[in-house]
């Protein structure tokens, strides 16, 4: 939360503690990069080829994303889903263009199923 990063990202402890489906996001991300053998330190988001950062970045939004919609939270998922356009896809020049498809891919699908789930009457 406090290492170096080379994009706007703000996200705090306080968030992380605050937010489960944050939380979750963090972990993945975490676990992924841990997978590749990559030490979690200051340094890691700077150190980290942007390949295998953006990868474990991208399997950690979509667990994300696959969590808050299996919880029925699409208010959360459309936050999530706008942040990830505004962000990722659109914007964020550090993203390989290889990678671009699959960040394009992650949008398109969940907020399909965004989409779907909030169309989905409640049942008690």
């Amino acid at each position: 939360m406090t290492g170096e990063i080379f994009s706007d990202d703000t996200t705090t402890l306080r968030d992380v503690l605050g937010n489960g489906y944050i939380m979750i996001h963090e972990l993945v991300e975490i676990s992924e990069l841990k997978k590749i053998g990559r030490k979690i330190d200051k340094h890691v988001v700077v150190e980290t080829p942007k390949i295998p950062f953006y990868t474990a970045h991208l399997t950690a939004m979509e667990t994300e994303l696959k969590y808050t919609l299996y919880k029925g939270d699409t208010f959360w998922a459309k936050i999530r889903l706008r942040q990830h356009k505004e962000s990722v896809s659109d914007d964020d020049p550090n993203l390989p263009k290889e990678l671009r498809p699959k960040a394009e891919e992650i949008y398109e699908k969940y907020r399909r199923l965004a989409k779907q789930a909030s169309k989905q009457p409640l049942t008690l």
